[in-house]
């Protein structure tokens, strides 16, 4: 029986690392700009559901000039974000800055592959990542 625990043990540890760096590639380490790039490159790719995998469950994503409501938890990721499997494919976002700062990734991004004479702002980004998943991101007024 004793000999089972080393096993038992570090399969757990493996389940947990891995349930915590599900969008990363094998490999990568999970760290604050890897974890936002894997779900920038899912975004671009259209594939919510990876994209989602890259949020914590209980994820807050928060506009703070009040435009659009709060959205909560990994479900409404996925509700929010489905209109991605319905854009061209040529749409989706750069990051043209970004700065990180411990758990903090800050990025300033630019939409691109709008319809011809549609502009949107460079927008700002704020992520907060820990144990491999992004727990909250707030997006500052673009205007």
């Amino acid at each position: 029986m004793s000999g089972r625990a080393p096993f038992l043990g570090a399969a757990l540890v493996f389940t947990a690392m891995s349930s915590r760096a599900a969008c990363l590639s094998p490999g990568v380490e999970p760290t604050p700009a890897a974890v936002v790039d894997a779900q920038f490159a899912y975004y671009n790719a259209h594939n919510v559901d990876a994209f989602a995998t890259c949020y914590a469950e209980n994820v807050e994503m928060i506009y703070l000039d009040a435009s659009r409501p709060a959205i909560q938890g990994r479900a409404g990721i996925l509700t929010a974000f489905a209109f991605l499997k319905t854009m061209p494919r040529e749409m989706g976002v750069q990051i043209v800055q970004r700065t990180v700062t411990g758990p903090t990734v800050i990025d300033r991004e630019h939409v691109v592959g709008l319809p011809s004479g549609k502009v949107l702002p460079d927008m700002a980004a704020i992520y907060e990542v820990r144990d491999g998943q992004i727990v909250k991101v707030w997006f500052p007024p673009s205007h």
